[in-house]
């Protein structure tokens, strides 16, 4: 299971590496800067990828408090969003007061920091436990590959807007 587990935390490892490089020397404006009405800042991707992280595997895999809840992150980067990101209109998700995105950072270090131990305490039987979403049921495997295959999505979104701004060498 060791290999399982190393891929899964190498692809976490890889895609916040990369998100820390295309926030560098992004300035504030463009980091909330919106393509579109309705659509998403890389700042709301930010924060929106380490509650991602957070959720599925912090609250829901680990089975208690997120890490959001726990390090009282709401209060030290003001963001109190009551219903956790998800399923925001597009009247909501631009409307992410701004806030330092460095904080934010330091919340997705300490989700992925509790990430890896959850990660770690895991045995072969736990990926094929199930949690009940909605009307379906999913494995704790299945979490895992969504969360690689989300956060790679919205990883490419932050590079697709830095392109959009700062233009291919930017």
């Amino acid at each position: 299971m060791s290999s399982f587990k190393d891929a899964v935390k190498s692809g976490m490892n890889e895609y916040l590496v990369d998100l820390k490089t295309k926030l560098e020397g992004l300035t504030e404006a463009e980091i909330y800067w919106n393509a579109t009405l309705g659509s998403n800042s890389i700042a709301w991707l930010v924060w929106h990828m380490a509650r991602v992280e957070d959720g599925w595997i912090n609250s829901t895999i680990a089975g208690g408090e997120s890490v959001w809840d726990s390090g009282n992150w709401a209060e030290r980067t003001g963001v109190t969003h009551e219903n956790g990101d998800f399923g925001e209109t597009d009247d909501e998700a631009p409307s992410l007061p701004v806030v330092d995105v460095g904080v934010v950072i330091d919340y997705y270090d300490a989700v992925r920091a509790a990430a890896f131990e959850v990660i770690d305490d895991m045995t072969d039987e736990d990926l094929s436990q199930s949690f009940t979403r909605g009307n379906r049921s999913v494995t704790w495997s299945w979490i895992l590959g969504h969360v690689l295959v989300e956060e790679a999505q919205h990883l490419g979104q932050v590079g697709f807007i830095r392109g959009m701004i700062r233009g291919l060498n930017g």
